[in-house]
């Protein structure tokens, strides 16, 4: 899932500025193209089991878990 992620990240950066350097009419469209591949790519990266934001809080919640347990 991490290289989708880095991937929309990359082409949210580089798609746009490559259409307005090809049409500068074409801002309003590398606009939105800008901001469904950011949107995109954050929900993306939000889907990375394997990302350590993600697997600390896992951590922290199997602990409160094992607290309660006790």
């Amino acid at each position: 899932m991490q290289d989708w992620a880095t991937f929309f990240f990359t082409g949210c950066s580089t798609l746009p500025a490559f259409m307005v350097l090809v049409n500068s009419e074409a801002i309003g469209l590398a606009m939105i193209v800008f901001l469904g591949l950011l949107i995109t790519a954050c929900l993306l990266g939000l889907r990375d089991q394997e990302c350590p934001a993600r697997q600390a809080s896992l951590r922290d919640t199997e602990k409160r878990r094992a607290k309660r347990r006790e």
